[in-house]
C-alpha cells in the first residue's frame, strides 16, 4: 500500500457539519416528495394492481440478466474515479463508489463527497490527488448526460424514426452547452488568469443569489476555483479523456439495464424503439441535473413514465411504470443497503465518522488491511 504524501500546508476552513434538525428536514421533505408522487400522483394514471402482475410475471432468466447488466453498470460508474487515480484499484473503486451513493441517498447535503475522500485517504490516495479526483468525477458525471442526447439523435436518424423532432432539438442544445462546458475546462485548465476571472464571476453571481434568499454569501469561491485547478490540473491533462469517456460509458450501461427492464416486461424495441427511449434517458438525465431530492428521486420516476407513455402509448402504462421501478430499483435502491454494508466493512469501527470529515478537514490516513480489496 503506498505511504500517504505530507499533508498540504495550506489550511482552510473545516466544513460545517449539517445539524440535525437540517438532516431531520430534508428527509422529511424527501418523505414527503414521495408520498405526493406515489401516493397522490402516480395512483391517478397507473394501475398498481397491473403493475403488481407485470413485476411477478419476470422469470428467473429475467432476473439474472438484470442483475448481470446492473453489476456491469455499478463497475461503469466506478470507472471514471478508476482512471483519474490509478491507485484506487477496481474493487475499492466500486466499493467507494456504492458507498457514496448509498449515504448520500439517505443522509442529505454533500454526504458523498466526505464518504469518497475519507476512504480514498484511509488507503493511502495523497490529498490533492483525492481533491481533484472527487471535483473531476462529479463533473464528468453531470457533463456526460449532454452526450446522452447527441448519441439519441444520431441513433433516430439512422433508424428513421424522426417523428420527434423534440429529440433533435435536445440534441443541439445540449450539443452547444457540452461544447462550451468542455471549453471552459480546457481554458480553465491553460490559463490562471481565465480560472481567476471565471472564480470572480461566480463569486459575484452566488453573492447575488444568496443576498435574494437573505442569507449570508459563502466566501472563497474565487480561491476555490484556482485551488481545484492547481490540483486537477496534472490528472486532467493526464486522465481526463479517458475519465470523460468513462462517465458517457456509465450512462449507456445504465441505458442498457433501461432497455433490459423494459424487454423483460414486454414493451420490445419494435413497440418503443431503443433510439427513442435513449432520448427519454437523455431528457431525464438533464432534469435530474437540477438536485431538487437525493438520487433525484420522485421527478425521475415521473419524468420516465410520462416521457416514454408518450411515445409507446398509455396502453403501455402499466408495463412501462412496472420497467422503471425495476430500474429505479437497480439505479437508485439497491445501491443503499449494498453501499452501506461495503461502507462498514470499510471502514469499521470507524464508520461512523463519515460526515464529520471533508477535504476542507483532513483526516489522518489510517493503513486498513481489511475490507474491499484493491
Amino acid at each position: 500500500m503506498p505511504e500517504p504524501e505530507a499533508t498540504s500546508t495550506t489550511t482552510t476552513p473545516a466544513a460545517t457539519r449539517p445539524s440535525r434538525r437540517s438532516i431531520a428536514t430534508r428527509a422529511l421533505l424527501l418523505v414527503g416528495i414521495v408520498l405526493v408522487v406515489f401516493v397522490g400522483i402516480l395512483p391517478r394514471v397507473v394501475d398498481y394492481d397491473a403493475v403488481g402482475v407485470a413485476l411477478s410475471s419476470l422469470s428467473t432468466t429475467q432476473l439474472a440478466v438484470l442483475i448481470a447488466v446492473t453489476a456491469i453498470a455499478y463497475v461503469a460508474n466506478a470507472a471514471s474515479a478508476r482512471i483519474l487515480m490509478p491507485a484506487l484499484g477496481w474493487p475499492r473503486a466500486v466499493g467507494s463508489d456504492l458507498a457514496a451513493r448509498a449515504v448520500v441517498s439517505t443522509i442529505p447535503g454533500p454526504t458523498d463527497i466526505a464518504t469518497r475522500f475519507v476512504l480514498y485517504r484511509q488507503w493511502g490516495i495523497p490529498a490533492d490527488m483525492a481533491t481533484a479526483g472527487i471535483a473531476l468525477v462529479a463533473f464528468f458525471e453531470q457533463l456526460s448526460a449532454l452526450v446522452l442526447p447527441v448519441i439519441a439523435t444520431i441513433g433516430v436518424v439512422v433508424t428513421g424514426h424522426m417523428s420527434r423532432p423534440q429529440v433533435v432539438w435536445l440534441s443541439i442544445i445540449s450539443l452547444v452547452v457540452l461544447i462550451v462546458a468542455l471549453a471552459l475546462l480546457v481554458g480553465l485548465v491553460r490559463s490562471e488568469s481565465l480560472a481567476h476571472r471565471f472564480g470572480d464571476w461566480l463569486q459575484r453571481v452566488a453573492t447575488r443569489v444568496w443576498q435574494l434568499f437573505r442569507r449570508n454569501p459563502p466566501t472563497g469561491i474565487a480561491k476555490g476555483v484556482l485551488d481545484v485547478r492547481d490540483r486537477s490540473k496534472d490528472t486532467l491533462s493526464r486522465h481526463g479523456l479517458a475519465a470523460f469517456a468513462a462517465a458517457v460509458v456509465a450512462k449507456l450501461a445504465w441505458f442498457l439495464v433501461l432497455e433490459v427492464a423494459l424487454w423483460s416486461v414486454g414493451v420490445t424495441p419494435d413497440v418503443l424503439p431503443a433510439p427513442v427511449f435513449l432520448a427519454a434517458m437523455a431528457a431525464v438525465a438533464l432534469v435530474a441535473l437540477i438536485p431538487i431530492t437525493p438520487g433525484a428521486v420522485g421527478v425521475t420516476e415521473v419524468a420516465y413514465i410520462g416521457f416514454l407513455t408518450a411515445v409507446a402509448g398509455e396502453g403501455l402504462t402499466d408495463q412501462i411504470t412496472a420497467a422503471i421501478v425495476i430500474f429505479r430499483a437497480a439505479q437508485w435502491l439497491a445501491p443503499i443497503p449494498i453501499g452501506w454494508i461495503l461502507l462498514v466493512i470499510m471502514r469499521g469501527e470507524h464508520w461512523r465518522e463519515i460526515g464529520q470529515e471533508s477535504p476542507d478537514r483532513e483526516p489522518a490516513p489510517e493503513p486498513v488491511e481489511a475490507g474491499v480489496p484493491s
